[in-house]
């Protein structure tokens, strides 16, 4: 995976105190990176108290590992479970929705079963991705891999509202032949669910 360029930089964290110190966190991460990045987009799950930031390049480059904490600065001492990861995007699809404005982003992370890399990359870009993207509300589907931290599978899918997730064509790509053949062999899974700030 060191020869992938990469698109963006992920942070995952916890806010200490959970959602008190959001606001602080937010607008002290963008004011302190909007001049190094295209785009910086965060998001935050209350259910899990789960920061994800994401700080784009304006184009895909080669890019060492970096420590999170000189990354971060100050805003270290907000949060705690840190880590910073390259991200390279594999797969990145426009939605039905692409014109609409996505207030969620659904986040699946997990890695392959040994033996079941190749079979479960190919389910998802030729069946899964393009099948949820197809999906009404859904304004993009993007496929990824992330370079320094495990679950090393990252798929993100940002959604006009929650409604999406549970309605009868999203179930209806979750739910085909080869996704239960494939499903089963996810390790190291999480789901979830996040707001954008």
């Amino acid at each position: 995976m060191s020869d992938q360029k990469v698109d963006l930089l992920l942070l995952r964290s916890k806010p200490i105190g959970g959602s008190q110190n959001i606001a602080e966190i937010s607008s002290g991460l963008k004011q302190a990176k909007q001049v190094e990045f295209k785009k910086i987009v965060l998001t935050y799950s209350v259910e899990s108290n789960a920061l994800y930031g994401y700080f784009y390049f304006e184009s895909p480059i080669d890019h060492a590992a970096l420590d999170a904490y000189a990354f971060l600065g100050e805003t270290t001492s907000l949060l705690a479970e840190i880590e910073l990861s390259r991200i390279a995007f594999i797969n990145p699809i426009k939605g039905f929705s692409s014109d609409q404005v996505p207030h969620n982003r659904y986040v699946v992370e997990m890695d392959p079963e040994a033996g079941w890399q190749e079979e479960l990359f190919a389910w998802y870009d030729q069946e899964h991705l393009p099948g949820l993207a197809s999906v009404p509300g859904c304004v993009s589907a993007t496929r990824c891999l992330n370079l320094d931290h495990a679950p090393y599978s990252f798929s993100f899918y940002d959604l006009i509202s929650l409604e999406v997730l549970g309605c009868e064509p999203w179930l209806k790509v979750r739910h085909t032949t080869w996704s239960d053949r494939v499903r089963p062999h996810f390790t190291n899974t999480r789901r979830t669910m996040f707001q954008f700030l």
